[in-house]
């Protein structure tokens, strides 16, 4: 982690990059000088009338430009296809529909140096287009492009205006989406729905969940948190939905509608004497609402009327999405394939051969509901396509159902950076392609919308494109399009990010990068800020630390650029919140030392790099905590609805729920390292955990524990927004180059080797440390107990009882450095004697590296065992001691779990 050696000359040749930047103008003709032709706006454009919407679109997107453009409908032949040409001075679009006729517009833009992506836009409305000088064709290879995640409608767009909707849909064409999850005004739906059932308007209100919170009463996982929908919202939401769903439909595209499966307060039967309800049990920490069983005479009444009702209000659709059984839901007496065949019926008698959407996660859809619908009128899709690399038998898995090669590659809106983007690339092409594939599309589901808009634009391609790409290649003609200059800098900077952030390792079972632990709950073990997310490094951050050099270098060139400066945010943002991984263990080491002033001068340091943070989100204008609040105010009828909606969308980024949900594992769920909430939440948790231990420090006795719910309640019940921007502010390329120091500054100072004599390795300060924090940090002189420090018993191995030791859980890996000054390294090793007990199962192999050269391994360690170590380490600069956990000599599953490894009366001889 030392300054990048590429650093001084970057900052010598940036000017000189600056000159050679080459702008865009007219794809391989911009260097064509007089040759160039450009498109004559004096000409009126001519237009198809079904394709008239994309007309629309092109003008709020280009404004003027849109001119530029004559619009050709091409005959649907089953497959959506566009082709741009040069025709009457125009550039031509011939597309099978309005959305396509988009994507075709984008596809263009991208050959000049423009280009509509998620979040941010690279359009110069005022620059002149060129006509292309040789066609740019593509035919979709997937009938299904789907978008949408039922949690995006909360972590994302709770409170969007119609303004937002509408650039998120033009969007979503642009990027060649077809269909689009759409659950915002199916609350009026229910409302209206069940005053037919025995219920008032303000009883059904008060059990649909406020904004935020809805979509997990969609799924059928609670109701009625933190309070019931205002008549008044309950409208608003509702005109909005139709808005929405029309404008799609306007444009070609599919809006997937929720269709009715069954939910229902859970005293309907008492109301309904041909009802039975089937108890839905808990959903983390909430009581979920209950399930009529479709079997049953009230559901085809129900299911009727809730269709006439959506179809009234929200219009009728093709697609309805319903997720049976999702998330631990249960099965109780319910025949699940024949309420499977009541749930289709239902929506074939609403709507003859519209598509039952389903969701492709964790175990669902179960097998006997895939086996009971219809192929021809269902879809799933996936969400767990590249997270496992045992999910290639999803045909006979789901009977046959086709469905979509699709990723979640984002929890709870994180905003980290990473994307199993290289995992896409081959993997879509060989399911599709595979003998009795059923992918018949795509899925982008992140949890959370507005981040990485790469990874978005390179998996919406995988359906326009004819197989795997050169990924070094592919971000090489990003940076183009995405900035509109030739620029070696950059794209050196997305080819580290390609091979970082979006190259995820393989196997792990996740399909997000690790997020940050600036807004995990603050612990000096804390592995992860979400309780579901990666626990350690996703990528190398020294490498990915190298990309802000490089896009640094390019400012002088693209310094004005919205997407660069949106880029460089993102990426100084992470290079930042890195530095929380790389500082956390250091403190856990000054802690277990008790070197109070290490362990206040990396607090300090700490608590610096959350301004730092902080500010750097600032510059954004989707990064503001303040704006997503002010968002939630603005949907409010009088102030006290808006201190409600308030704290709804305070509790979903923070506590999420009542003190339950926490307790489940849902706090820190949508943690996102936006201004404000790095700033003032998160900073002020962690400075009172570091003040909890500077009194330790003080009295000698553990830290005293901290409520966190209690400190989360404090904060979402709050009004005061005064520490929250509402506009961005602040210079990025100023605050890039602080994450650059701050980045530099986590690198260790070489601690001095140790003096002539005999030294217990216990004494000795670490140069490095690998560990899984969650399990606790290294322990000095005793086992490694609890996940807290400072709570092992004396070390114990094999009978003999030990003063002097270091007591680990593995994975663990400590290096020392020696500077040639030792001669011989010694310990006892062993499974601590506190493992002596009924279903204890430890496993482990312990490892002596000199120099990075293995000289001593173990063999399997379990309880009762102990073996000798002596190691000649005779001129070594560095002694590394390793604990790995032994899978193969494991239980399934107990691998890595607590297996409490020794070493016992480690030493050293130097001098």
């Amino acid at each position: 982690m030392s300054p990048s050696p590429r650093r001084a000359v970057l900052a010598l040749t940036a000017s000189v990059a600056t000159v050679v930047l080459v702008a865009f103008g007219a794809s391989s003709a911009a260097h064509a000088g007089d040759r160039v032709k450009y498109a004559n706006l004096r000409v009126p454009a001519k237009t198809d009338k079904v394709l008239e919407p994309a007309r629309d679109a092109l003008e709020r997107i280009l404004g003027d430009n849109a001119g530029a453009f004559d619009l050709v409908a091409l005959p649907d032949d089953g497959a959506d296809r566009y082709e741009v040409t040069a025709k009457r001075n125009h550039v031509r679009i011939a597309a099978t529909d309005p959305a396509t006729a988009v994507a075709a517009a984008n596809a263009y833009l991208g050959t000049v140096g423009q280009s509509v992506s998620s979040n941010v836009r690279n359009v110069d409305t005022d620059a002149r287009l060129p006509l292309p000088d040789e066609p740019i064709r593509a035919t979709a290879n997937v009938a299904h492009r789907f978008y949408g995640n039922d949690t995006e409608d909360g972590y994302t767009g709770a409170y969007r205006s119609w303004e937002q909707w509408q650039r998120e849909i033009d969007e979503l064409a642009a990027l060649g989406f077809n269909e689009v999850f759409m659950p915002v005004g199916s609350e009026a739906v229910y409302v209206e729905v069940l005053q037919q059932f025995g219920y008032t308007a303000e009883e059904a209100r008060e059990w649909i969940p406020l904004p935020s919170h809805q979509p997990w009463w969609l799924l059928q996982n609670m109701s009625g948190y933190p309070a019931g929908t205002s008549e008044a919202l309950l409208e608003k939401r509702g005109d909005l939905g139709r808005k929405i769903a029309d404008r799609m439909r306007e444009l070609g595209m599919t809006p997937v509608l929720p269709g009715y499966f069954g939910t229902v307060p859970t005293d309907f039967a008492e109301r309904n004497p041909d009802a039975r309800v089937e108890p839905q049990g808990d959903w983390v920490g909430f009581r979920r609402p209950g399930w009529l069983d479709p079997n049953t005479g009230a559901f085809p009444r129900i299911a009727s009327a809730f269709y006439e009702t959506s179809e009234r209000m929200l219009g009728a659709s093709g697609a309805y999405k319903m997720d049976v059984l999702h998330e631990g839901g249960r099965r109780g007496s319910v025949d699940v394939p024949a309420a499977t065949r009541a749930i289709e019926a239902a929506l074939q008698a609403a709507h003859p051969g519209a598509t039952w959407v389903l969701l492709g996660w964790q175990n669902n859809p179960p097998a006997d509901v895939a086996a009971a619908v219809d192929p021809a009128t269902t879809f799933i899709v996936d969400g767990l396509s590249d997270r496992y690399d045992d999910r290639s038998d999803l045909e006979r898995q789901w009977s046959g159902v086709p469905y979509a090669f699709g990723t979640i590659w984002n929890f709870g809106g994180h905003t980290t950076m990473g994307a199993e983007l290289t995992t896409w690339n081959q993997r879509y092409d060989e399911w599709r392609n595979k003998d009795g594939s059923r992918v018949e599309g795509i899925a982008a589901m992140p949890e959370g919308g507005l981040n990485n808009p790469a990874a978005l634009d390179f998996f919406a391609g995988l359906a326009w494109r004819e197989g795997p790409v050169d990924v070094g290649a592919w971000f090489d003609a990003w940076t183009e399009r995405r900035y509109g200059v030739h620029a070696a800098e950059l794209k050196a900077a997305w080819r580290i990010l390609a091979e970082t952030a979006y190259t995820l390792p393989e196997n792990d079972s996740y399909s997000e990068a690790h997020d940050g632990l600036f807004g995990a709950t603050p612990s000096l073990s804390a592995s992860r800020a979400a309780t579901w997310s990666p626990g350690s490094f996703s990528y190398d951050p020294d490498r990915f630390a190298e990309a802000l050099d490089h896009l640094l270098a390019a400012a002088p060139a693209v310094g004005d650029s919205a997407t660069y400066r949106y880029d460089l945010m993102d990426v100084a943002r992470q290079v930042t919140s890195n530095t929380s991984r790389l500082l956390l263990p250091q403190l856990q080491e000054a802690y277990g030392m008790r070197d109070r002033d290490a362990f206040t001068r990396l607090s300090e340091k700490w608590l610096a790099n959350m301004d730092l943070l902080d500010a750097i989100a600032g510059t954004q204008p989707q990064m503001l905590l303040g704006r997503w609040i002010a968002d939630a105010r603005a949907a409010a009828e009088d102030s006290a609805e808006a201190d409600l909606l308030e704290f709804d969308a305070r509790a979903i980024v923070t506590t999420w729920g009542d003190r339950n949900a926490v307790n489940a594992g849902l706090n820190d769920y949508a943690n996102r390292e936006w201004q404000g909430l790095v700033g003032t939440y998160y900073k002020d948790r962690w400075k009172r955990l570091f003040d909890s231990i500077q009194t330790s420090f003080d009295t000698g006795r553990p830290p005293a524990p901290i409520d966190w719910y209690a400190v989360g309640a404090e904060f979402t019940t709050s009004t005061d927004r005064s520490p929250f921007l509402t506009e961005p502010d602040g210079d990025i390329v100023e605050l890039a180059g602080q994450a650059q120091v701050a980045h530099d500054a986590t690198a260790r100072e070489l601690p001095a080797p140790p003096t002539a004599g005999t030294h217990f390795v216990s004494d000795l300060p670490f140069a490095s440390i690998d560990i899984n924090p969650s399990y606790g940090p290294i322990e000095r002189d005793t086992e490694i107990g609890e996940a807290a420090a400072g709570d092992g018993r004396p070390i114990r191995v094999a009978g003999v009882q030990y003063e002097k030791g270091l007591g680990v859980n593995s994975p663990t890996t400590m290096s020392f450095h020696l500077g040639g000054q030792c001669s011989r390294f010694t310990a006892t090793v062993g499974i601590d004697d506190i493992m002596n007990k009924v279903g204890a199962n430890p496993n482990v192999v312990f490892r002596v590296l000199v120099d990075d050269v293995l000289r001593y391994e173990s063999g399997a360690m379990t309880k009762g065992l102990s073996d000798e170590a002596s190691v000649d380490v005779t001129g070594a600069e560095t002694l590394t001691l390793v604990v790995d956990p032994n899978a193969a000599g494991s239980p399934a599953g107990q691998a890595e779990w607590w297996d409490r490894a020794d070493w016992a009366a480690a030493q050293l001889v130097c001098g």
